[in-house]
């Protein structure tokens, strides 16, 4: 049972940087390469506000804010400074600034990871009888998971906002004519693309600890869940992150870590065959 809470806790994380390359992948049509770095960004926010003594709800709320202020940055960048660039030369700028990020916090931090303590609950397990025990600290990635996501399904189904954000991605020259903020939206889905990744910052802390290259190890691996899903399908996001974690967890255990990436690997292909666009997308490929 505590193998399979730790993969689900895992995916979940997966999960949760998926989602955020989804959102701002389905909105803009941009794969942002520097979805880690967010999540680098908030993790060490939240380390740094444990250390100052400041409170839980600052604790959780100062890397949200960041990562929020973060993704309205890419946004600028993006839709502003590069609004003239051909799409393969704003990814290109996203990668180069998820270089840069990652280069500053090593000269301001170096590469020896900083501890992260684990927030709401603590480090301790609990049992469930028979000698089953669970991490709580793992319970938590996915109970926020979960609420992350229900808070993202509620808000694209039922709210103005979300309903907009929606018509923006599926046309935005459209949306435009009928009176949506097209910017205003994009902004906004830059915005929780960043809250989102210093969430998954936050959650990761604890378990690996904070370092400068923290997200690129988590990014290949949400490039595979979303890819899985289906990019613009954020419950197919959730959905192969989670998948994805366990089967790497149960990898380790049975066969050892080397052969993990090419078990994950196998996974990928095997989706892909069978479903080339995703599990959960809706587009329907050219056949000719």
């Amino acid at each position: 049972m505590n193998l399979l809470v730790g993969g689900i806790a895992i995916g979940a994380v997966y999960a949760l940087v998926a989602i955020g390359l989804t959102l701002i992948f389905r909105a803009t049509g941009v794969v942002n390469f520097a979805q880690g770095e967010m999540l680098m960004a908030g993790a060490y926010a939240y380390v740094l506000l444990t250390q100052s003594g400041a409170g839980p709800l600052v604790q959780i709320l100062g890397p949200i804010a960041l990562g929020a202020v973060i993704g309205l940055v890419f946004f600028f960048v993006t839709r502003i400074l590069l609004r003239r660039a051909p799409e393969i030369s704003i990814v290109i700028g996203t990668l180069a600034i998820s270089i840069l990020m990652q280069a500053a916090a090593r000269l301001k931090f170096t590469d020896n990871p900083m501890r992260a303590v684990p927030w709401l609950f603590g480090d301790r397990d609990v049992s469930l009888g028979s000698g089953t025990t669970i991490s709580i600290n793992s319970v938590t990635v996915v109970v926020v998971t979960m609420i992350v996501f229900g808070a993202l399904y509620w808000t694209f189904r039922r709210t103005t906002y979300g309903k907009a954000m929606r018509a923006v991605a599926e046309d935005p020259v459209r949306a435009a004519i009928t009176g949506i903020p097209v910017n205003r939206m994009l902004a906004l889905s830059w915005s929780l693309g960043g809250v989102v990744a210093a969430l998954a910052g936050m959650l990761l802390a604890p378990i690996t600890g904070v370092y400068p290259a923290m997200g690129a190890g988590v990014l290949f691996p949400a490039f595979i869940a979303a890819a899985m899903g289906g990019f613009e399908s954020v419950f197919g996001a959730l959905f192969g992150g989670i998948i994805l974690g366990v089967v790497q967890t149960y990898a380790v255990v049975g066969v050892g870590g080397v052969a993990r990436d090419g078990i994950t690997f196998a996974l990928l292909v095997a989706v892909l065959i069978w479903r080339p666009q995703g599990i959960f997308s809706t587009v329907t490929l050219r056949t000719h």
